[in-house]
């Protein structure tokens, strides 16, 4: 062989070794993939973590174990199973109340640092049964699953919050702000049944919102679309647009904040003869009203869940930053203005001369 063959064998056989391989792939028949994780509180143990894990015919494997950490309890259910675990497609973290009402940085700690969890995932509180909430299902439909519950392409409405893992890592080391995470427990027909949400301050749960009051947090995070409000009997509007703008003035009493809220809505259903200006001046008395005291209850709980310190936050000193939520949040004055405009009216006319007696679209 000679000096040029030599040097080609040589450099062949150097990009051969470089070559990544595939030598450590896993097959995925060997593999158990969970999509939620419930973290509740063990009977002997601190945790116990459940697992959920969806197979191709919409049934659902349940595994669990309980330790004093929530690795260590996964790692046992690793060494109970036949098959691998592996977080990679972990969508949904279920906290059970009793825990969320301790403490969560634990949990959202855990999630943040384990290599494979996805900080996209969702964060919820079960507010019930813990156990119950998360070995219920339904019949086997491969096309839902347990996250589908919070998404905004599925059943979302804005009566419900939302927030993902990394969302309540950065709340829960905030000065200026506190995370909401809704609530829930097990459906009869369905997964789940939302029931409101958990007013946190800093990691603790420390209060909660009811589904109508959840609008008002929503509205604050931009999350408006598709709502639904009940104005009276048999009225009822689609929220199409919002707009809020801000005051805010800083006195020797401390923070306070004026915000106008403009709603644009589409009536979706009125009682006959009654017009768009006495609904448009129910609407902003009664929510003018419900958001007042919305704000007036999570002051109480010592909780900025609306971000308010965020819009102070270029005001604020880095001395008065780290005193936002134990000083001046306490001392904030805040109040809400709402106006309505109605784009349109919907309703549905029959016509006596329609035998089909078929709906029409008025827009005014």
């Amino acid at each position: 062989m000679n000096m040029r063959s030599a040097k080609t064998w040589f450099v062949t056989l150097a990009m051969l070794l470089l070559l990544p391989g595939c030598w450590d792939t896993k097959d995925i028949n060997k593999q158990y993939l969970p999509v939620v994780m419930g973290v509740g509180k063990g009977s002997t143990e601190k945790y116990k973590v459940i697992l959920q894990i969806p197979d191709a015919s919409g049934r659902t494997q349940i595994l669990e174990k309980e330790s004093k950490s929530i690795s260590k309890a996964i790692d046992l259910i690793r060494t109970d199973s036949e098959k691998s675990i592996e977080l990679v497609h972990l969508r949904l973290l279920l906290i059970d109340r009793q825990v969320a009402e301790q403490g969560i940085v634990n949990i959202i700690n855990f999630a943040v640092r384990a290599n494979d969890i996805s900080i996209k995932g969702l964060v919820g509180v079960i507010d019930g049964d813990f156990e119950k909430t998360m070995y219920h299902q339904i019949s086997p439909t491969p096309e839902i699953s347990s996250y589908d519950f919070f998404s905004q392409d599925a059943g979302w409405t804005p009566n419900q919050s939302i927030v993902r893992i990394w969302e309540a890592y950065q709340n829960q080391n905030s000065y200026t702000e506190d995370m909401a995470i809704p609530m829930l427990k097990n459906g009869e027909r369905t997964l789940f049944t939302f029931k409101g949400t958990a007013v946190m301050r800093d990691d603790r749960m420390v209060g909660t919102l009811s589904k109508e009051e959840t609008l008002l947090f929503n509205l604050f995070k931009g999350k408006y679309s598709g709502g639904t409000i009940e104005v009276a009997q048999n009225t009822s509007v689609l929220i199409q647009d919002a707009h809020i703008k801000h005051q805010t003035q800083w006195s020797e009493k401390g923070p306070s904040i004026q915000t106008n809220v403009v709603l644009d809505v589409v009536i979706t259903e009125s009682p006959e003869g009654k017009g768009n200006g006495v609904i448009e001046k129910e609407m902003q008395e009664q929510l003018s009203q419900q958001f007042n005291r919305t704000v007036r209850k999570i002051q109480s709980l010592k909780s900025d869940v609306l971000g308010i310190g965020m819009i102070f936050r270029p005001q604020l000193t880095e001395e008065n930053l780290k005193k936002w939520k134990t000083k001046w949040f306490p001392k904030l004055e805040q109040k809400i203005n709402v106006r309505v405009n109605i784009l349109n009216e919907i309703y549905f006319k029959e016509s006596a001369n329609d035998n089909e007696n078929q709906g029409q679209m008025i827009k005014k």
